[in-house]
Order: structure tokens, then sequence, then C-alpha cells
């Protein structure tokens, strides 16, 4: 028998429920509501933006949306199409800056995010690329393409 508990955190709007073993972790707010109503699960990352040897450790849904919407709110990068950056992830060995545009893309490929064609199961890191497959490869023609989530993705559970 599993037992489930209401989310421990004071004025939180998710009304989740988890399981008695699960972990508690601090995720963004806008996460926690959407993932409530969610009709597929919910993942998120670990966020390692580090200033001044201090990574940030909330967890981030790893669609590039809310990648930028995080970087934005949380680190105070701002998103303009031209302007270049360095990569602040703390395992990132990236040298010099890149275009902002770009950024959401890189910073999936630190979580580990991959995409498949549902037909021949190639894996790929982008989207488009396996998109861009799915239009050449005649026998893939009808496949989708399917995330193949990062090694450290946690599921949010809610009930």
């Amino acid at each position: 028998m599993s037992y489930f508990h209401r989310c421990l955190l004071p004025h939180c709007p998710c009304k989740s429920t988890s399981p008695q073993n699960a972990d508690v972790i601090d995720i963004e707010p806008s996460t926690a509501i959407s993932a409530q109503d969610a009709e597929v699960e919910t993942l998120v990352y670990r966020c390692a933006w580090d200033t001044q040897d201090s990574p940030c450790e909330m967890f981030i849904e790893g669609t590039h949306r809310q990648i930028l919407s995080h970087l934005r709110q949380r680190h105070g990068v701002v998103h303009n199409g031209n302007e270049e950056l360095q990569c602040l992830w703390s395992s990132c060995s990236t040298d010099g800056l890149l275009k902002m545009g770009s950024f959401a893309r890189h910073i999936t490929r630190h979580l580990g995010i991959q995409f498949r064609c549902s037909q021949c199961e190639l894996v790929m890191a982008r989207d488009d690329v396996v998109r861009a497959h799915i239009r050449k490869i005649i026998g893939c023609a009808d496949a989708a393409v399917e995330l193949v989530p990062g090694p450290g993705a946690r599921r949010i559970v809610s009930a």
C-alpha cells in the first residue's frame, strides 16, 4: 500500500500529493501549477547555473521557453536574440560567448535531453534535426518526434 502526502510547502498553489518516499524539491511555481493539470508527466532538471561558486539547484522544465524564463527571472539573463553571453552552467566547458537565440538549446545539452524518431529510433540532440530526418526518410514519414529525457530528469508527481 502506498501512502501519499499533501505538498509540504506553505502557501503552495499546486495542491499536489506525492508518495511518502518522494523527495521535496524546489521547482518554479509555474511548473507546479502546470503539473497539476498536465495530461502527460512533467519532467524537471536541476539548474546548475553557477554564480560566485553557488549553483542554483532549483528544478526547471527542460523546454526552451521554461529554460529562458528561469534564466531571466532567477538569474537576470535578458532574452535578446542578438546578444552574446557566456554560459555559467557549472559543468560547461564552452569557451567564448553564445548567441542568446541558441542559449536554451545549449542548456538542453547540459540537461542531457535528446529526441528520437519513433519509427527507426534514431536519437539526436536536437528535435529539429529529427524532424528533418522524418521529412527526408520515406520509411519514417509517419513517425513522431519523441522526447528522450536526460539522466537527471525527475518526474513531478501530482494528483
